[in-house]
């Protein structure tokens, strides 16, 4: 019986060991760097803004004159999810996406950009349609606005 449980427990320690190593694995990129996301949407009288890091994830609404606040801690498999996604861009030529709708420029949209900062370097979007983000970027908006 001891035989069967120590043998059950190096099973489970191993899957634990795996398991960890590859989460780690999915934000190499990022391993021990200092990460902040800002995603923020505006028009005129409105606007949502999204900060989210490591530690915490605070949403601003403006929306009819009412303003709310919302903090929570960032879940940590949201953050991995996250970084994973933000892995598939190259953040050099954040600035540089090509932007397919417009309507921001006449009020059809309100205008939105994200700004990704990794150790005090910022990298940022132009500016695009809040709901139509870049098909290079929308990966980390979904993961923003989910959170």
């Amino acid at each position: 019986m001891k035989k069967i449980i120590v043998i059950i427990l190096v099973v489970l320690m191993a899957a634990a060991m795996v398991l960890s190593c590859s989460s780690s694995k999915t934000s190499a990129k990022f391993q021990g760097k200092e990460v902040t996301f800002e995603y923020n949407a505006y028009t005129r009288g409105s606007s949502v803004n999204y900060k989210v890091t490591k530690d915490s994830v605070i949403q601003n609404e403006k929306l009819r004159g009412e303003n709310t606040l919302y903090k929570k801690p960032t879940p940590k498999d949201d953050w991995q999810s996250l970084l994973t996604a933000t892995e598939k861009v190259d953040l050099e030529k954040l600035e540089t996406i090509e932007v397919t709708s417009k309507k921001h420029q006449f009020d059809g949209a309100m205008g939105a950009t994200l700004l990704i900062t990794v150790d005090g370097k910022e990298y940022r979007s132009p500016t695009f349609d809040h709901g139509t983000p870049p098909a290079e970027i929308k990966g980390i908006i979904d993961e923003i606005t989910l959170l």
